[in-house]
């Protein structure tokens, strides 16, 4: 009987072929996964499906033939170590502030720098106190809450004890170290005149600012019309069509808001945006302002959802739908998302520098 070589198992030439199939396969569809994320994105339903999603789990299968590849068929590792990079970076949304380390962000004599806080309280639930003490121990000049439904002891306690300007427009409210006045508060109509947002004046020392605190709508509800039979009767889909067209109108109509409510004043647009910047909905209505997470943020930043979900970990995120915002006056220093699971928001937090002081009739950057 012929003997098999020693460091040749039974069925290894197999195992290999598998393995390497299934890279092939596992890259492929990491390939159409990061095309229907950022490219077709939410103009059609499987990309919005993609938008939402929790994208960690795209990583496991990589990892998991990397180590396959190590042991059965070391050829196809280049392969793996291309899929696990796809997956860590682009697919699931990995910011890295090259440009930023890099070159650093410009200091100008005299110019305004400005710390800013943003998040949704979910009516100062489940726990405010631990999203307050990370606000305090950032030691921000401008705070934005949305869903601040409803007074709360502890956040006027916080503002009379530093002296703050605040403002409030329904569930919308903002605090400043500097003195604030409303502009407008407006209303959206395509899911029934809800309040989307409002805009203040900031007397900061180099003259006023604007600063818009909005919350567009979610697509959750949108989402969970998608299952097996909706599917397969077509009716998820048209469903889910007709909830992302209302989405769309909801969005314009907040931009528009902001662009018919100020001149050409340094903007700043912070909140619950229920979108991450790969989202088509979000580059068309914002792409032209800086995310400060992603010029200046290192890492995913996930900020939503920290609730308890079924098989999903508690206080764990896994989207970055809140976001500030800001115009080309301002360069980004820096930008951090919040630990705590007061909420199920994390906050976000950045600190920018007004660079130049624009006249009054210039045009925009």
């Amino acid at each position: 009987m012929k003997q098999l070589p020693a460091d040749k198992p039974p069925g290894t030439s197999r195992i290999a072929i598998f393995v390497i199939v299934l890279s092939c396969l596992n890259l492929v569809i990491l390939s159409i996964v990061n095309y229907l994320i950022y490219i077709v994105s939410e103009t059609w339903w499987p990309g919005t499906v993609l938008t939402y999603a929790p994208r960690m789990p795209f990583v496991i299968p990589a990892i998991f033939l990397l180590f396959a590849s190590l042991i059965w068929h070391r050829p196809s590792i280049g392969l793996n170590l291309v899929a696990v990079g796809i997956a860590l970076v682009p697919v699931m949304g990995l910011s890295i502030p090259l440009g930023l380390w890099m070159n650093g962000s410009p200091k100008i004599e005299g110019a305004t720098s400005l710390t800013i806080v943003s998040c949704n309280v979910q009516s100062f639930q489940p726990d405010f106190s631990k999203v307050l003490e990370e606000i305090v121990a950032i030691k921000p000049d401008v705070i934005a809450l949305q869903e601040a439904f409803g007074e709360d002891d502890r956040l006027n306690s916080f503002c009379k004890d530093s002296q703050w300007y605040t403002l409030r427009y329904g569930q919308y409210w903002i605090g400043s170290r500097y003195r604030l006045s409303l502009i407008s508060g407006f209303d959206v109509t395509p899911f029934g005149g809800r309040s989307a947002g409002m805009l203040v004046h900031i007397e900061v020392p180099n003259g006023p600012i604007v600063l818009g605190n909005i919350h567009q709508m979610t697509a959750r509800f949108g989402l969970k019309e998608l299952s097996l039979e909706t599917l397969t009767n077509g009716k998820g889909a048209k469903e889910l069509s007709e909830y992302q067209a209302k989405r769309e109108r909801d969005s314009t109509e907040i931009r528009a808001a902001i662009n018919s409510s100020y001149k050409d004043e340094p903007l700043i647009v912070c909140g619950d945006f229920n979108t991450p910047t790969s989202s088509s909905l979000f580059r068309k209505h914002w792409g032209d302002l800086q995310s400060c997470y992603d010029n200046a943020g290192f890492g995913y930043g996930y900020t939503c959802s920290c609730k308890e979900r079924r098989l999903w970990p508690t206080n764990f995120p896994w989207a970055r739908i809140d976001h500030i915002l800001c115009s080309r006056e301002w360069s980004i220093q820096d930008c951090q998302i919040g630990k705590s699971g007061g909420s199920d928001h994390r906050l976000i937090s950045a600190t920018i520098t007004l660079n130049v002081r624009k006249e009054p009739g210039s045009a925009s950057p």
